[in-house]
């Protein structure tokens, strides 16, 4: 994985979105974040973490439900949600900043 402070010094904002194999709201968000990538096309940065695979980075992060997504703009966390989280939820956070 690249370097995160990399990840999030874009130009528009990031939803990262933590998640565990084989965990069924994991496997749900799926669905989500791919609205939301057709949805709002380039205008957003969508990044998927596996925690298993990045154990440093989820508990530099608080980590602690899975799923749980983040969401960061002009380098600083905007919102955060814990658990399942559907598409109407996140586009409207989106928004606010585009």
């Amino acid at each position: 994985m690249e370097k995160f402070g990399d990840i999030i010094n874009v130009n528009t904002p990031v939803l990262i979105c933590f998640y565990s194999e084989g965990i069924e709201n994991s496997l749900r968000m799926n669905a989500v974040l791919q609205k939301i990538v057709t949805t709002l096309k380039n205008r957003i940065k969508v990044v998927k973490v596996d925690i298993n695979r990045n154990k440093e980075l989820s508990n530099a992060l608080k980590i602690s439900s899975i799923p749980t997504v983040i969401i960061f703009n002009n380098l600083s966390l905007i919102w955060r949600g814990e658990g399942f989280q559907d598409s109407e939820v996140l586009l409207m956070e989106l928004n606010k900043f585009l």
